[in-house]
């Protein structure tokens, strides 16, 4: 090798260990999501479901619907998300008791089919956009009980408030539901924050265990009846002896 190339060749290797070729951004944590709905397939490991999924007990079909996935796989790609910046996709609309039950089968099995699923991403649009998409999608297939209902759609009052920084009224709040897809009575919505708000802290166990629309109803007329006639007599809160007591009634339905 001449001394001319030997040269050239000390000075290439020289500049490539120089550090201002290096980029000082660091590691990419990862690729922009698409702008666009897209067809790809994630592991388990980088899927979650979605964490306000208004559905909290458990799906009266799991059963068979883990046998009918462990036979065929998943015949519909669920769809998912992921919020700007965080590192994990989400359930967008329903699918939360199939990746529920893919992570079973995963763990018993260990077979691949279960493990890498093919998803159809969408983009990602707004906190009110996926807990919407969650209540449209298990109630257009009848599997919430009236206090999941009613939990969810107080938690969408809250982002809406939130969004605005005002209070919504009864009516303003069916509104802006039925814009996003989940339309509810004025007199149902005022039925479900009741429950939330009167019922739910004195008897969570029967509610979550389903108890229905009638009683509940009868329950909210019981209460704002009581409520009236103790004020006449007395000046203290009725609300603490009504969950006191209400509470030693809490054992299901």
């Amino acid at each position: 090798m001449s001394s001319r190339n030997k040269l050239t060749q000390e000075l290439i290797d020289q500049q490539l260990n120089v550090k201002g070729f290096s980029s000082g951004s660091g590691p990419i944590s990862r690729l922009s999501d698409p702008i666009a709905d897209t067809p790809m397939v994630v592991t388990l490991d980088q899927l979650r479901p979605y964490e306000n999924n208004p559905r909290r007990a458990r799906n009266p079909l799991y059963d068979e619907l883990k046998e009918s996935i462990r036979a065929r796989g998943l015949d519909q790609a669920p769809p998912i998300t992921r919020r700007p910046d965080e590192e994990h996709f989400i359930i967008r609309s329903g699918g939360n008791t199939r990746l529920q039950i893919l992570n079973e089968l995963w763990r018993e099995t260990k077979d691949e089919r279960f493990y890498k699923i093919n998803c159809l991403f969408k983009p990602w649009e707004s906190e009110i956009n996926a807990l919407a998409g969650h209540l449209s999608e298990n109630e257009l297939h009848g599997q919430l009980s009236f206090i999941d209902k009613a939990l969810g759609v107080a938690k969408m009052k809250e982002l809406y408030e939130a969004e605005s920084g005002e209070s919504l009224s009864l009516r303003k709040l069916a509104e802006r539901l039925k814009a996003d897809g989940f339309p509810v009575a004025i007199s149902l919505l005022s039925h479900m924050l009741e429950c939330v708000n009167s019922l739910l802290p004195a008897l969570p166990n029967t509610l979550m265990q389903g108890l229905g629309r009638p009683s509940i109803s009868s329950l909210i007329v019981l209460k704002n009846t009581l409520t009236k006639v103790w004020a006449k007599y007395d000046s203290s809160d009725f609300f603490d002896f009504w969950v006191m007591v209400l509470s030693s009634l809490d054992n299901g339905v």
